[in-house]
């Protein structure tokens, strides 16, 4: 049992990792298209600060850029998830 339960370690740890850059990746992407039209953005501040992040956000689901639009909703969706790989999985 004590071999399954590494795996799943394991496992858990190469999906967070995964997850982890996909998020940078739409990051990226974000402030990209919002250089693209002239709003710059302090990444920083995008990480520490809720709202600044949310105004953000906001400002990119109101663009008249499918592209920026689609990219905001699917950061906004990935950095509301739950942070734990494993949250709602029973214990060892």
């Amino acid at each position: 049992m004590q071999v399954h339960a590494e795996q799943v370690k394991r496992v858990d740890k190469a999906v967070h990792g995964a997850d982890e850059q996909i998020l940078l990746l739409a990051e990226v992407d974000f402030k990209w298209l919002m250089a693209g039209l002239g709003w710059w953005i302090d990444t920083a501040r995008f990480h520490s600060d809720p709202a600044y992040a949310a105004g953000l956000l906001g400002l990119a689901m109101a663009s008249p850029s499918f592209a920026l639009r689609d990219c905001a909703a699917s950061l906004q969706a990935r950095m509301s998830r739950p942070a734990a790989c494993n949250a709602g999985r029973p214990g060892p």
